[in-house]
């Protein structure tokens, strides 16, 4: 059976402690595998907070063939660049700004800002 398009292929779920206005989840899929955070309204996320830039960050879903794998076994891989002034947090250690991506794992926890003030994304 082949995908739809916009069926998703990885979510971003909300923690506890995130603002309400976050989704309840983010969904990627082969239409839509980039999505932005910050404060404009042209973002997937929008957090109305002035530590938040207009553009904080931009989570990328890349789909890539494993090497060295006779079968072509194709791997889903989620990566985050931070574009922020505060910053952005993968399990409350900050993403280093120099990085062009940063890769995220299944279970790791997002925040936007500084980890203590509990501005959690996924």
């Amino acid at each position: 059976m082949q995908e739809t398009s916009d069926a998703p292929i990885a979510s971003l779920v909300r923690t506890e402690g995130a603002p309400p206005t976050v989704p309840a989840t983010v969904n990627f899929s082969t239409k839509s595998s980039s999505i932005s955070v910050g404060r404009l309204d042209s973002n997937a996320v929008v957090l109305n907070d002035r530590k938040i830039s207009k553009v904080h960050a931009r989570l990328t879903l890349r789909t890539c063939k494993r090497k060295r794998m006779a079968d072509g076994e194709i791997m889903k891989r989620l990566f985050v660049k931070d574009s922020s002034t505060f910053g952005t947090f993968v399990n409350g250690k900050r993403v280093p700004a120099k990085l062009k991506k940063f890769r995220i794992r299944s279970g790791d926890t997002l925040q936007i800002k500084d980890p203590g003030d509990r501005k959690s994304v996924v």
